[in-house]
């Protein structure tokens, strides 16, 4: 004996709210160390731009200059291993 289920709405929903929605994800999106690292090479910003590392020991003020894959070096030509970064801040040159 089977049972007979119980109908389903198929009404029609609107919802008008899309663009809110998606450009509230965005803003609320966190940018990793190694994005933000890639935006200053490909707005061409290294040597120009003075950052603050803040890494698992210190915090260090200083420009990059170069980097590798798993490596940023810095102007006082010290080598800092991208993993170790918890966050970098551009600093406003004024």
């Amino acid at each position: 004996m089977k049972k007979q289920l119980p109908n389903i709405f198929k009404g029609e929903v609107k919802c008008n709210n899309n663009l809110k929605v998606a450009h509230a994800t965005n803003q609320e999106r966190t940018i990793t160390p190694r994005q933000t690292i890639n935006e200053m090479f490909k707005k061409n910003k290294m040597y120009k731009q003075e950052v603050e590392i803040e890494t698992d020991s210190d915090n260090i003020k200083t420009k990059i200059i170069g980097r590798t894959e798993d490596h940023i070096i810095t102007i006082n030509n010290n080598v800092i291993k991208i993993d170790n970064i918890k966050k970098i801040n551009i600093l406003d040159n004024k």
